[in-house]
């Protein structure tokens, strides 16, 4: 055990044992050893701050209570009206927790100092002295009644009257003359000075509105040569003998030359013919169709030529004519063989739908007759017949004939309407037009067959009936009655004694072309046979709720009928009062186009972007304003076609151009319009196109194809030069079927013709333009969408 060295003694130990001592506490560089200094070593309150080390006291080293104080978290609870606490600078406090604020009283007055009960708070905020200064009325004084003052004015206008002594004087002399200031009293008027007048004589009325006395004007008080027309009442009624004798004897020289035949429309005038209504413009569009296909030429299908065809106009159909060949039969096509169909504002259910013989009352090879409404020229070979209408459309019209027989047929026709302003200029009545009835093969003899039946209000305008019998005896069906059946009525209010008595006849036999009522010429045909017609002009029938019209193929027990069986039609005309509500296809030409190409692209090699030009061909060229081709510049036999590329087609659209022959020297030149046509190259045998053709200089044609074969050939320009002549040229595709139009003016669409519509073979979706052997200019290509109206 290590200890001191004791004095005295430890002699030679000494050193050693002091070492071993000291060593228990101390290094051997005299320092203390590490934790040599032990609690019972220090001091008490030896330990200072400034002795203990940073970081060196941890919370191990204080007592349980001391942690628990220090791991406890403190809390303020929220400030409430009896409660100090926390507060959020929100609502009406702002600013810092340092600097708290209230911002809603930014800007806000300071409290107002009291003022007295005699002031009050002025503009300027300070308190002023409330008196008659300052509410304006500085000149107001609290004045009795008795001592107010009068004005100024007031008094100079009560010294302008008589005063008590004026009056008083007066009264005593009686004498106007002593009242002072007295008015002058005015004297009666004359030629040289104003005065008083009385109402009599030549006046009348009352002193506020005098007038002049009726009566008193007569000749002797008016100028001559003074009275001018617009002194004239409208409803004057100036008899003729109060005419001079010169104009009497005018107006009997025209009353002698005034024609008074009513106008297709009813509505007569003095010449006979009608008045142009506000806006009327004619058109007439002529069709020179080299042929009317038969069904089953090629291509095969219907094939319909158009006569005319009217969109968004409102207008009257008024005249329809056609020549052809091939009636050599009663099935020819100008008598059975031929159908026609009108539509009015409704593209789908047609106003009128007959065989051509039955519409022109010839329906049994009828021999030539003529009639202000209805006739035909020439019965051999060929022949023409015509027919004048009153037929309104409020915005579609087209008129459509196709043929039904074996072969095709050599045709032309027009049909001749107006285009109105208005609708609303045609009145109030015959505001629709449409042909019931039928024809019946087998109608068995002495029984009555029904015409028409229907509801409706309007007006009958014509009756047409037709029969043929296979034995001359059949005559005997003349013996049935015509009954017109009014409003439910029980019994006919219109009824014939017999057939032909219904059309101006008697015993068997009727006035041939009589007018309105009378026959068609006599037929060619083997057996009885006859068309009658009536027109109700001067005899109108009119119906309010209802019509039904009955004819009686012949009577029981008058008569004879050798055939059981009689070929038998029947047809009533009838204008109605209530239009038809249109439902109808139309191009929409408001829509933004699904091509627009104005072809003006700059000059050079057409844009390869857009158009497609197979390279082995003759090639088209921007000229700047137009594609064009000089002729010959591809040799002989030049063939050019331009595809329109990148193109999303609708199923059913109108496509237009229009181009022009610029050579004038050769025959034989082709331009085209093509569609349906293979991709992307839409050549001659693949496609459908409407094509002009140059035969020679005065004979020009449009032809409508469907690969090689062609469904209508129509001649152009009525034997007039073509070249460099610009003609506008469309297709219309709707469902499989085609229609081509074309128009030598730029107002559309009235100036669109019709040619024909026929069942296309071909539904590619190339489309473009062509040209075959011609020096040709194309000015633009449009697309455009079709749209379905129906109001």
């Amino acid at each position: 055990m290590a200890r001191l060295p004791h004095p005295g003694g430890d002699d030679g130990d000494w050193g050693e044992i002091l070492n071993d001592y000291l060593s228990q506490i101390h290094k051997n560089d005299g320092t203390l050893k590490n934790n040599s200094v032990t609690n019972s070593a220090l001091a008490d309150n030896a330990v200072s701050a400034a002795t203990i080390a940073d970081g060196s006291i941890t919370e191990v080293l204080f007592d349980a209570a001391v942690r628990t104080k220090l791991n406890t978290t403190g809390t303020v609870q929220d400030a409430d009206a009896t409660t100090k606490g926390k507060l959020r600078l929100t609502g009406d406090l702002g600013g810092t927790a340092e600097a708290p604020t209230v911002p809603g009283l930014a800007g806000k007055e300071a409290s107002v100092e009291a003022g007295t009960n005699s002031q009050y708070y002025r503009g300027d905020k300070s308190w002023q002295t409330l008196n008659k200064a300052a509410v304006g009325l500085a000149n107001v004084d609290d004045t009795s009644d008795t001592n107010k003052p009068i004005s100024t004015a007031t008094q100079t206008a009560l010294d302008t009257k008589a005063t008590a002594s004026t009056l008083s004087t007066v009264a005593t002399s009686g004498s106007y003359a002593d009242l002072s200031n007295r008015p002058t009293i005015p004297t009666d008027a004359t030629t040289g000075a104003k005065g008083i007048v009385q109402l009599a004589g030549d006046l009348a009325g009352t002193s506020a509105l005098p007038v002049v006395a009726n009566g008193a004007i007569t000749s002797a008080k008016i100028a001559d040569a003074t009275i001018t027309a617009i002194d004239i009442s409208a409803t004057a009624a100036i008899a003729k003998t109060q005419l001079a004798a010169d104009v009497q004897a005018s107006l009997a020289k025209a009353d002698t030359a005034l024609q008074t035949a009513a106008p297709s429309s009813g509505s007569a005038t003095q010449s006979g013919f009608p008045l142009r209504k506000p806006g009327e413009m004619a058109i007439v569009a002529p069709q020179e169709v080299a042929v009317a296909r038969a069904n089953a030429s090629d291509p095969a299908g219907h094939k319909i030529v158009v006569l005319a065809e009217s969109w968004d106009k409102p207008g009257v159909l008024k005249h329809i004519w056609v020549a052809c060949d091939n009636s050599a039969t009663s099935a020819g096509f100008l008598e059975q063989g031929g159908t026609i169909r009108i539509y009015t504002d409704n593209s789908t259910v047609p106003a009128v739908s007959m065989s051509l013989g039955d519409f022109f009352c010839l329906a049994n090879r009828s021999d030539v007759f003529s009639t202000p409404r209805v006739g035909r020229a020439d019965r051999g070979s060929g022949g023409s017949a015509y027919r004048y209408l009153h037929m309104p459309f409020q915005k579609y019209l087209r008129v459509e004939v196709e043929s039904t027989i074996a072969t095709d047929t050599l045709f032309y026709g027009t049909a001749d309407y107006s285009t109105l302003n208005s609708f609303s200029d045609l009145g109030s009545q015959q505001l629709a037009y449409s042909i019931k009835g039928q024809r019946v093969t087998n109608q068995a003899a002495q029984t009555p067959m029904t015409i028409c039946d229907f509801d409706g209000a309007g007006q009958i305008e014509s009756l047409v009936v037709s029969f043929s019998g296979e034995d001359a005896g059949d005559l005997g069906v003349l013996e049935g009655n015509v009954d017109i059946y009014v409003d439910n009525e029980l019994y006919p209010s219109w009824s014939s004694s017999g057939m032909e008595d219904a059309f101006n006849g008697g015993w068997y036999a009727m006035p041939v072309g009589g007018y309105p009522a009378g026959r068609a010429g006599n037929s060619d045909q083997p057996g009885a046979n006859q068309t009658m017609y009536r027109f109700f002009v001067d005899d109108p029938i009119f119906y309010n709720s209802h019509l039904r019209v009955v004819v009686n193929v012949g009577q029981p027990y008058q008569g004879s009928i050798v055939s059981p069986a009689i070929n038998f039609a029947g047809y009533v005309g009838v204008w109605s009062n209530t239009p038809v509500t249109p439902s109808y296809t139309a191009v929409d030409a408001g829509a933004t186009p699904v091509v627009d190409d104005q072809m003006n692209q700059a000059a050079g090699t057409l844009n390869a972007t857009d158009w497609n030009q197979e390279g082995s061909r003759t090639q088209l060229v921007a000229t700047g304003s137009t594609f064009a081709v000089p002729y010959g510049s591809g040799g002989a036999h030049q063939d050019t076609r331009a595809a329109r590329k990148n193109v999303s087609l609708p199923t059913d659209y109108w496509t237009e151009t229009r181009f022009r022959v610029t050579d004038a020297t050769h025959d034989d030149q082709e331009v085209s319009l093509i569609m349906l046509g293979a991709t992307p190259d839409p050549y001659f045998g693949s496609a459908v196109h409407i094509q002009l053709r140059r035969d020679h200089q005065r004979s020009w044609k449009l032809t409508l194809r469907d690969d090689f074969s062609t469904p209508f050939v129509t001649f152009v320009g009525g034997g007039r030069d073509l070249t460099n002549i610009w003609v506008r040229v469309a297709l219309k595709k709707q469902g499989n079927r085609v229609t081509g139009y074309y128009s030598f003016n730029d107002a559309a669409p009235a100036a669109w013709i019709p040619i024909g519509t026929w069942e296309a073979t071909k539904s590619g979706s190339g489309f473009g333009v062509g040209t075959w052997d011609a020096g040709a200019e194309f000015d633009y290509l449009v697309v455009r969408p079709l749209r379905t109206v129906t109001s």
